[in-house]
């Protein structure tokens, strides 16, 4: 049996098709965020070209992936860094908030439907 290896890039810019979904209309500084919303939970494409922070706040379970860059999240009264591969859960009314360094992208899946809402056009 031959092993299959997986080439180790990182992504630096979402495609095009990612772009052309619905913008998230959000105040954190920094944050530009493509969303996939379904009656079930909402995925959220986060890019931070110049870096960005997100301050303490909770809501409902949440799901992360960093796909390229670094996120320093709060947490816990704790700051832990997650890099280009690694994930993160957060728990119904966790208390959170986050630093994140320019060129990061994030993916995160919300269990509410309504968590983040589209940008007027």
């Amino acid at each position: 049996m031959t092993e299959q290896t997986t080439p180790t890039h990182a992504l630096h810019a979402y495609p095009d098709w990612v772009t052309a979904l619905p913008e998230v209309d959000t105040s954190f500084p920094g944050a530009h965020g493509h969303l996939l919303s379904g009656a079930h939970g909402q995925l959220v494409l986060w890019r931070f070209d110049e870096g960005g922070s997100v301050p303490v706040h909770s809501h409902g379970p949440q799901l992360g992936m960093v796909l390229s860059g670094c996120v320093r999240m709060i947490r816990g009264g704790r700051t832990v860094a997650y890099r280009a591969g690694e994930s993160f859960s957060l728990a119904d009314g966790e208390d959170h908030g986050a630093d994140i360094s320019p060129g990061t992208l994030v993916m995160e899946l919300f269990a509410e439907n309504d968590r983040h809402h589209a940008r007027a056009s």
